[in-house]
């Protein structure tokens, strides 16, 4: 597959892993043939010295791919680098030692005569590649000496020459060299043959340089033209101008000679013009003086590159044919406009007879016209040079700009000093640029480009040279469509201070490369940096592109199909191997060299969270699979015959034959690579199916309850596949937590697979069935019961762990925007709220108390943490095993803990506890007592009383008892008021009320502040409380006469009082308001406390003959119900109330006057209801300060009371009332409503309250 000198065999006709059947019509034969390429590169060429020898191609073994095995060391779609061969020991020896800082070193491949060269300041070595190989012992080196610098020339330092290598017309002999130093003084060699034996027989000749400070700036060997195979030693000067060097014969010595490059023209010519009147010759255009950075020659032209200016000469002619300077134009094509800084020409190739292709480098300031700011980091700020390769075509007596290229490259203070050298391939359409360190290829009309870095600070390319180009055809002349690649392969040749290497770059797939193909090219760089960075002698590292050029979402999607095809054993990634422990093994270095390659490179916050998550969970399940293969092998190693974790694989292959992976957003698509078939379903799984390891432990756990279903499972199952699921999982959640760091992963995990719902659920299968056989009394028997017993820790330990994991991602930012979320986190935190005490109740039945306690410390689970230590004597606490931890867990955790101690205690009904250690939890129980008081977060600055401020404390019940031992009098009385009116029993109420007003009374007494309505909330309280007793009172003097066994019934003391007690109710028949009077009187038989409404309904439904107060009585209960009864129900309460005033007398009755007196008419008002109540509520009314509002309803007419509360209204009263008894009290209601309506009451209403005025001396308004 890599370069050879010659043509390569025929490529295979396809790549299929799996082998093809083979077809009975024989393949097509095919032919190579050969094409040079124009580029700046030694093209295969004779020396003059051959020219009755037939041309000599370059040299090299057509036949070696063959023969061994290549050692690869980077591989893409587009190209392939391989070793060739290692260079000479005496090479290697003095390369690893040497400083390229301090001291300059040359090196080339010519491929015309098959050797290849190494020269410092004072030694050149050469030596035959053309026969190497990668196996092959060190090759012969011939060792010469340089020539010295010119003592009298001001730059005489110790430089590396200039070199070029004479080829032999024969193979088997060795080729003549020749080196100049950079101050003019030659040596020649006839044959490197001499360098084993000193190095003498040399020729020498000094190019004679005329001016003081000129020195050689580039020397090469050129194709003499008309004489084929015959060569031309051109040395270009600093100042412009170019010496031909001449390999001449004496007497069969050959010896060298240095002249000028197109003299001018010689005196004597034009002096003889004149005298013969022959015309004179034109004058010959003379370059303008400068550096020759190049010279490149191609057919008859050569073209020197001076400054930013190019030469082009006729070589027959050696005539200067045009001279003009490309730097404007340059500039132009490069900064669109804009300043482009310090222009500088690097390097020419010819790429046609029209076209150059020339490399310079500038300053770039990164700005937004400048091609080159794209190479630039986004972090740098300052200028850097940039390379660029600039494609130039001539028109005419001119240049113009067909292309600008910009070279990925960027020199940093380690570079190795080097000038850069231009080289073409495939005509072109590939450009190879070598640096110290780096090989950049660039494709002409593509965004391709690759770099070739070499791993070792120390190590340095020395030579790059490009090969003929490979044409597969067939022999009818139609292209191999076969072969799976492109058809035209460009070679190349690279030499660095350790050994040689070959590569072939596809050029087909270079020109069908487009800006989508990117992430397939950063794809193949992942493959190449977990495939070759391990092998030890490969000198190349491999890099991502720079920041700027690097695509974020390019790199994501190359890491995760990387990723997943290492997890699908790609077997262009993961060598087929049967050992499985291997083979997995090798995969997880894979992944951790993708990892690795991805961190060094500086790439990791180009990627996504969602992306580095994905990476992390690939490793995890692989390492996690890894574990379960290594605990299946043990289980059988032990002896076992059988494994259901075998059986489970079968049937889970069976029932979802395929993979089910979800590819990531960035990856259009992850087609799983071509998997080889064999009968080890088991292994095939492992192999193929890491991705599905998720789904299978829940389908372990599914088939062991279907195993149980059938009566074949059992303990020794449980333990089993139990131990299995969760080892595998627990294997997935060390390798995350130990690699957090590694994959740049922020937690919490995006929906991580081992706490998906199906996975949570599984493993509560597995701890629910080890509880059942912890607590089954039939299990006991079993030998393998404790070993499931002895698991269950590991199994609530798992659970806990994902529980909590699930929550931490369902409260995250990112799922917070997904629908359901909010909800799903709700249910699992009840859920486990409920599961985690249960579970470590369990555990410590089962003698895992240890476990439990680790558990619920891990979680900061201090309530269960308090259960489990105050369980099963918790009184005494010196009886308390776990007294000593008690004591160290309060030190320990402080208040977080001892406030759970006091919640479990008062729960549990032992708050003597807490009582018997009054002095260590009295802290606590102040604490706990206090918090919810003020649910706003602020303290009381005064010493007034807030009556409020205990509301909804659920630990008023026995807080006030502390109160009352720390002599907290005032908070004793707010928190009995506050429990009071919790109160259901009449007789519970009116103790604590009783008991509120004297700790009131007690607060005075120890100075505190006199609240005015605290006292009057106590007074209302038993007020109320003082009414319904008198009723009970009056009920019980009904049932005086009921016999012993009447009274045991409830409903016939029920119905006595309806009777007795309640008699026009009865005879009404309203059976929606009977039905509540018979409730209401049973509760206050029951001495249950009424509700403000419903003791209303009973003193204004019952008779009130002799007890008109009664009205007024209910009407003040409204009054002062303001927080206890809503607003709305409140006002209907207070028109049922006027309703039932004016319903009591007889109206009509009344107003007959009939022979009577209006003395005895006034008597008749003073006797109604009405009046009675008016005289009750007008002094309320007028005592009222102005700036206070009585609540609507107090105060109503007769037309005032006519509505009645609408049926929804009346439900939220009666809670669970069917919808026909509503409907009867809306009737009822209505039937009130209607009944004062009817009687028309206007003519009375006024004068019976103008009664009641003057009786009670107010003033009428």
């Amino acid at each position: 597959m890599m370069a050879t000198f010659g043509s390569p065999p025929p490529r295979k006709t396809h790549r299929h892993v799996i082998p093809r059947q083979l077809d009975s019509t024989p393949p097509r034969q095919r032919r190579l043939v050969g094409t040079r390429v124009a580029s700046g590169a030694c093209t295969p060429t004779r020396h003059a010295m051959d020219v009755e020898e037939p041309q000599v191609h370059a040299y090299h073994d057509r036949e070696r791919p063959h023969r061994e095995k290549e050692t690869i060391f980077a591989k893409t779609e587009e190209l392939t680098v391989a070793l060739y061969g290692s260079l000479p020991v005496e090479v290697r020896h003095v390369l690893r030692s040497a400083d390229f800082l301090a001291e300059s070193y040359v090196g080339a491949i010519d491929n015309t005569s098959g050797y290849t060269l190494m020269a410092s300041a004072r030694i050149c070595y050469v030596w035959s590649h053309a026969t190497l190989k990668p196996s092959s012992p060190s090759p012969t080196c011939y060792i010469l000496p340089c020539p010295p610098p010119a003592t009298a020339h001001p730059s005489a330092t110790l430089q590396a020459p200039h070199y070029a290598i004479v080829p032999s017309r024969n193979r088997a002999v060795e080729p003549g060299l020749i080196l100049v130093s950079p101050t003019g003084s030659a040596r020649f060699w006839p044959s490197i043959s001499s360098g084993l034996a000193g190095g003498g027989g040399f020729e020498s000749v000094d190019v004679p340089l005329d001016v003081s400070d000129e020195y050689i700036s580039y020397f090469t060997r050129v194709d003499q033209p008309g004489a084929a195979g015959a060569y031309y030693y051109l040395a270009a000067t600093s100042m412009g101008r170019i010496f031909r060097l001449m390999i001449m014969s004496q007497g069969g010595k050959y010896t060298l000679a240095a002249r000028l490059f197109a003299p001018p023209p010689p005196a004597s010519s034009l002096s003889l013009a004149r005298l013969f009147g022959w015309p004179a010759p034109s004058p010959v255009t003379r370059p303008e003086p400068g550096n020759v950075v190049t010279l490149v020659a191609s057919g008859n032209n050569a073209f020197a590159l001076v400054e930013t200016r190019i030469q082009q000469w006729a070589l027959d002619r050696e005539e200067i044919v045009k001279e003009k300077d490309v730097g404007d134009v340059v500039r132009e094509a490069i900064g669109s406009g804009a300043e482009v800084e310090d222009l500088e020409s690097i390097d020419l190739a010819v790429e046609s007879a029209n076209t150059l292709v020339l490399l310079v480098s500038y300053f770039s300031s990164a700005t937004s016209e400048d091609p080159g700011a794209m190479v630039l980091d986004q972090y740098e700020y300052r200028p850097r040079r940039v390379y660029a390769v600039v494609r130039l075509v001539s028109y005419d007596d001119s240049w113009g700009v067909d292309g600008v290229t910009v070279v990925p490259y960027l020199a940093n203070a380690a570079s190795p000093p080097a000038h850069p050298h231009l080289t073409l391939l495939a005509g072109g359409a590939v450009i190879a640029v070598l640096f110290g360190e780096v090989v950049v290829l660039c494709a002409r009309d593509t965004p391709y480009h690759e770099r070739l870095v070499l791993k070792s600070p120390t190590d340095c390319f020395f030579g790059l040279s490009s090969l003929p180009s490979v044409i597969s055809i067939d022999v009818d002349g139609s292209p191999d469509m076969d072969s799976g690649g492109g058809l035209e392969e460009a070679q190349l040749m690279m030499m660095t201070s350790g050994l040689m290497m070959k590569t072939i770059v596809d050029v087909d797939k270079v020109r069908r490369f487009r800006a989508e193909s990117l992430p397939e090219l950063l794809k193949a760089t992942l493959k190449q940096a977990i495939l070759y960075s391990p092998i030890s002698t490969n000198p190349l590292q491999f890099v991502l592109p720079p920041s700027s050029l690097l695509d974020g979402d390019a790199l994501m999607r190359a890491a995760e199909e990387t990723s997943a095809g290492v997890l699908a054993s790609d077997p262009e990634i993961v060598r087929p191997n049967h050992d499985l422990t291997a083979q997995l093994t090798a995969r997880k270095e894979r992944l951790s060299w993708l990892i690795g390659f991805i961190n060094d490179n500086g790439a990791l916050g180009k990627m996504s969270q969602r992306s580095r998550q994905r990476l992390a969970t690939d490793a995890e399940k692989l390492y996690a699979s890894h574990q379960l293969w290594i605990r299946l092998n043990e289980h059988i190693d032990s002896g076992a015959t059988h494994s259901l974790i075998t059986d489970t694989i079968h049937a889970f292959t069976g029932i979802h034959p395929t993979t089910s992976a979800t590819p990531s957003p960035n990856v259009t698509s992850l087609v799983a690579p071509e998997q080889t078939p064999t009968q080890d379903i088991v292994r095939d799984f492992f192999k193929y199916r890491v991705l599905d390891i998720g789904r299978l432990l829940v389908f372990m756990v599914e088939y062991l309850g279907q195993l149980g279903s059938m009566g074949t499972g059992g303990i020794g199952a449980l333990k089993e596949i139990g131990g299995a699921v969760v080892a595998t999982l627990q294997a997935a959640l060390s390798y995350r937590a130990y690699n957090l760091g590694v994959y740049g992963v922020e937690l919490p995990m995006i929906k991580p697979w081992t706490s998906r719902p199906t996975v949570i659920d599984a493993v509560l299968k597995l701890v629910d069935a080890a509880s059942k056989v912890a607590t089954d009394s039939g299990s006991s028997s079993n030998p393998g019961a404790k070993d499931v017993v002895d698991m269950l820790p590991e199994f609530a330990t798992l659970l806990f762990a994902c529980v909590q994991e699930r929550l931490d991602w369902l409260g995250s930012l990112v799922a917070a925007d997904e629908p359901g979320s909010e909800r799903d986190k709700t249910e699992l935190e009840d859920r486990f709220s409920q599961l985690r005490p249960e579970i470590l109740e369990t555990l410590r039945l089962t003698n895992h108390l240890q476990q439990a306690l680790a558990l619920a410390t891990t979680y900061t689970d201090f309530p269960s943490l308090a259960s489990l230590l105050l369980l099963p004597t918790p009184y005494p606490p010196s009886a308390n095993p776990h007294a000593a931890l008690i004591r160290d867990y309060r030190e320990r955790y402080g208040r977080a803990f001892g406030r759970e101690v006091v919640r479990w205690c008062i729960e549990h009904g032992e708050a003597r506890v807490l009582f018997a250690e009054e002095d260590v939890w009295s802290p606590y129980m102040d604490e706990v007592f206090t918090r919810g008081a003020d649910r706003k977060g602020k303290q009381r600055e005064d010493d007034v009383m807030d009556v409020d401020r205990w509301e909804g404390n659920e630990f008023n019940a026995i807080a006030w008892v502390n109160d009352m031992g720390q002599s907290r009098f005032g908070d004793a009385s707010e928190r009995l008021l506050t429990e009071a009116k919790d109160a259901t029993e009449i007789s519970q109420k009116h103790f604590t009320l009783s008991l509120g007003k004297l700790a009131q009374f007690a607060h005075l007494q120890e100075g505190g502040t006199l609240d005015i309505a605290l006292l009057d909330a106590f007074h209302d309280g038993l007020d109320f409380i003082a009414v319904q007793e008198k009723l009970l009172k009056d009920f019980q003097t009904a049932l005086v006469s009921m016999r012993a066994k009447q009274k045991q019934s409830l409903d016939a003391q029920v119905d006595i009082i309806l009777r007795t007690k309640a008699s026009r109710l009865k005879e009404s028949e309203r059976k929606g308001l009977i039905s509540i009077f018979k409730n209401d009187v049973r509760q206050i038989l029951q001495g249950k406390m009424l509700p403000v409404e419903d003791l209303v309904d009973i003193l204004t439904l019952k008779d009130n003959g002799d007890k008109l107060e009664d009205y007024a009585t209910a009407l003040q209960l409204l009054l002062r119900a303001e927080k206890d009864v809503p607003d709305v129900r409140r006002v209907s309460a207070f028109r049922r109330v006027w309703c039932r005033v004016y319903n009591h007398d007889d109206w009509d009755a009344i107003r007959q006057t009939a022979h009577v007196t209006d003395a005895q008419l006034t008597a008749r008002f003073r006797a109604t209801a009405l009046y009675h109540t008016l005289t009750v509520i007008l002094p309320i009314i007028q005592s009222t300060q102005q700036n206070e509002a009585l609540p609507e309803g107090f105060d109503l007419d007769q037309t005032q009371c006519l509505s009645v509360p609408l049926m929804p209204e009346t439900s939220s009263r009666f809670p669970g009332m069917q919808d026909e008894m509503v409907g009867e009290l809306a009737r009822d209601f209505r039937a009130e409503s209607t009944h004062v309506e009817q009687m028309r009451l206007e003519d009375v209403y006024f004068r019976v309250r103008e009664l009641a005025m003057e009786d009670l001396g107010l003033e009428t308004q």
